[in-house]
Formats: C-alpha cells, structure tokens, sequence
C-alpha cells in the first residue's frame, strides 16, 4: 500500500488557505482610537458609563484584524467568547482608556465583549484574550494622540484645523501616516473623530498602512471640548 505523502511547502499552503477560509488569517491591524468629544456632539449625544465620564482624551475603539486588499475577518470563532475574567487585572486600565460611551449607561463590559468577539477572535491564533487588550492597551501609551497634536499647537478646544495639520502632526510624532474619519456634528460640521493607525501582524509594532480605509472628511474639521 503506497502512503501519500505532502512536502513541507505544499502543507504550509494548505494550512493557509484553511486559516483563510475560517477567517483567522490577517495581514495587519488597524488600531483605532476615536476622540469622545466628536463621539458625544452628534445629533444622536452618548451616555456616559456608570464610573462616570472618561478622560479628555482618545479612547480605543478597537484592534482591528485587517486583510491588504482592504476586507476583513470578523467573528471568527463563536467557541471562544468574551470572559471577562480573563482579563480582570485590565480592567481598572481599561475602564478610562477603553470606555462606552453609547446610550444607555453601562460598565464598558458589552463594549469590549463585542471588540473581542467580531475582532479579537479573529488574531487568537497570534493574540489570546489578555493579550488582545494588553497589547491594545499598550499601543494607546506609546501612540499618545493627544500629545501630537497638542505639541503643533492642535487642542480640542472647538477650533477649526486643516486635515493635513493633522494628519502631519500625528505623523511627525509617530512616524507613520495616519487615517482620519470624520463625523458630522449636530450642526452638521465635520469633526474629528477616529483616528487609524496600522500595526503589524503581531499586534505591537507600528508600520505603514497596506491599505487605507474610505469616507469623507473635509478640508478643514472641528476638534472639539470634551
């Protein structure tokens, strides 16, 4: 009886098209932060969580598993759900630096349950639980937004600044060239509202963005008080 046997570099091709197939397969992360002024002065307003109102600051919206042809995995794996407790030791970092600010009220818990189901699960074969929001975490301390733009004169203080000042002064700072999505606020004005940065497959380093997203953002936006 002959026994067929598959040469390294077949398997290995095999194995990343399975990975591709089930979605845990990525090239990069889009680190997202979004700036809760903009979040809150929308027709639609926010709440904020039942510990009371986060830092005037960026707060991370998520860690995002990306593909270079600009799609993306989501909800990879429904066998791991969120557990909290997995990450208990975090959640004293998290709360200011990761908060819910959608309505009603809530603990931020849902918030990071929903980050780490359609995201998170997606890099769990480089990234666990606690190593998802570490790292996310991590990232916001070494990226320091608001200290980039504050250091070229940008403040949130509801003045009006040129994308590219922006985009400029983020990239001066960090090295990389960064995204910027706007939102409208209730006067239907655009204000700076999440910023993107890419991250490399392992969750830690920065790089150049393969791909960046779409959407409008005009030439000159808000940055509003928080």
């Amino acid at each position: 009886m002959k026994i067929l046997t598959i040469a390294p570099l077949a398997l290995l091709c095999l194995l990343a098209v399975a990975l591709s197939v089930h979605g845990y397969a990525y090239d990069f992360f889009y680190f997202v932060q979004q700036w809760p002024g903009s979040y809150c002065d929308t027709s639609s307003g926010c709440c904020y969580p039942t510990y009371g109102k986060p830092p005037s600051d960026f707060d991370i919206h998520g860690l995002w598993p990306n593909y270079n042809n600009g799609s993306y995995p989501s909800n990879c794996d429904p066998n791991n759900p969120f557990d909290l407790s997995k990450i208990q030791d975090l959640v004293s970092s998290l709360q200011p630096n990761w908060a819910s600010l959608a309505c009603p009220s809530s603990d931020s818990t849902s918030f990071w349950q929903h980050e780490w189901e359609k995201h998170g699960t997606c890099s769990e074969t480089v990234l666990d639980e606690h190593s998802y929001f570490q790292d996310a975490l991590n990232l916001k301390s070494m990226t320091k937004l608001l200290s980039c733009l504050k250091s070229a004169n940008i403040s949130p203080n509801g003045a009006s600044y040129t994308l590219t000042s922006i985009k400029n002064a983020i990239s001066t700072c960090i090295g990389h060239v960064p995204w910027i999505e706007c939102n409208k606020d209730a006067s239907g004005r655009y204000q700076l509202y999440q910023v993107y940065i890419c991250v490399d497959h392992s969750g830690t380093t920065l790089i150049d963005c393969p791909i960046f997203p779409t959407g409008a953002c005009g030439s000159s936006i808000i940055f509003p008080t928080f």
